[in-house]
């Protein structure tokens, strides 16, 4: 006795029913992950499957022949398959729009350590430096019992950091005529004590 077509029909429609379903609560879990419920493609996303949801309940509710729902429901399946691997491809293209984003950030505070160490270290540089040029005027000063003060040219070291030359005046003793010296920085940044 050969199976009863009916019987098989019937079997086909509820297999495409929970192969809809099965791919429906998927695409529903990867919407859930996703959590980003604000963008446009996840509001799509979305609204379609609420409304192969409804075409699928549509379809059942018709009174109609079994034949045309069997192949309606094989039509749905192919698209809540389709949405499945759509939600899908969105949370793969989402979660390397996050990496990007991440990678991008990282590179930014890499960038401002550098930036950072890299003034620190220009401030090590302007005091070494600053201070170079004190101690050096301040001893001129001793020796010719003059006097130092802070003066101009100002050297920029970067962005807010300068070195201040010094001025160093002293009197006429003896033979010895009264003069001046200034003490600053070469172009290249070394010490250079020159006759005003």
């Amino acid at each position: 006795m050969g199976a009863d077509p009916q019987t098989g029909l019937a079997s086909e429609i509820a297999q495409l029913g929970v192969s809809i379903e099965d791919a429906a609560a998927a695409t529903e879990i990867v919407l859930a992950e996703a959590d980003q419920p604000a963008e446009p493609e996840h509001q799509e996303l979305r609204r379609q499957l609420t409304a192969l949801r409804e075409r699928v309940a549509l379809a059942h509710r018709r009174d109609g022949d079994p034949v045309a729902l069997r192949a309606e429901l094989a039509t749905l399946l192919s698209f809540a398959r389709t949405l499945q691997a759509d939600a899908e491809n969105w949370r793969s293209a989402l979660a390397d729009r996050a990496r990007d984003l991440e990678r991008r950030q990282a590179a930014v505070r890499q960038e401002r350590r550098r930036l950072d160490l890299e003034r620190e270290n220009l401030v090590r540089r302007r005091e070494t430096l600053q201070s170079t040029i004190l101690q050096t005027a301040v001893r001129m000063a001793q020796e010719t019992r003059g006097e130092w003060r802070r003066t101009l040219p100002v050297i920029t070291l970067g962005e807010g950091l300068t070195v201040c030359s010094v001025s160093v005046s002293f009197p006429r003793r003896g033979l010895r005529l009264a003069g001046q010296r200034l003490v600053t920085l070469s172009r290249s940044h070394s010490l250079l004590v020159r006759r005003e």
